[in-house]
């Protein structure tokens, strides 16, 4: 399987892994954090954002490794985290269209439908999958972009300055 592949794969899985995991933070570490919210709304931030670098930094230090150019590194950021996007908002979906999702478990496309049933709908899931979907992905691909270019930067910057001080053999 080519390298893409398995970027794709990563960011398909997070994606997935992230909605659990941020389950996780608002209803088990959350509560048992404190109640000041200075303290406690930095740390669930900083996790949240920071668990998304998880996936990427690997996928991008090994594309560096492999890549001539930077552009290499920043087209695997980008579509890692574009997949992890599309398959956490593809659960996100699920589960509003199974009724899954707190106060509007009324919407499972299996249940009861009433009058107006559809224009809901669409509606919520507009809103809520859709506009947040768009919302992000250009936050993925500028976000991906500058990580990739830091990370190449940071580790061409190393290689360099490590063959300058390898003694030359005469």
């Amino acid at each position: 399987m080519k390298r893409w592949h398995y970027y794709t794969v990563i960011g398909l899985i997070f994606g997935i892994f992230d909605w659990f995991y941020l389950d996780w933070l608002s209803r088990g570490l959350g509560p048992n954090l404190g109640e000041n919210p200075f303290i406690v709304i930095p740390i669930i931030i900083g996790l949240n954002y920071g668990f998304w670098l998880v996936p990427v930094i690997p996928v991008v230090i090994y594309e560096i490794k492999q890549a001539d150019t930077i552009k290499g590194p920043i087209l695997a950021a980008i579509l890692t985290w574009v997949c992890a996007l599309f398959s956490y908002y593809t659960y996100y979906a699920i589960l509003l269209s199974l009724g899954k999702l707190i106060h509007l478990e009324h919407l499972n496309l299996f249940g009861d439908r009433y009058a107006g049933f559809w224009g809901e709908y669409w509606r919520m899931f507009r809103w809520i999958i859709l506009s947040q979907f768009l919302e992000w992905i250009p936050i993925a691909i500028i976000g991906g972009s500058v990580i990739a270019a830091f990370l190449w930067w940071v580790l061409k910057k190393r290689k360099k300055k490590s063959e300058e001080q390898q003694p030359q053999g005469g």
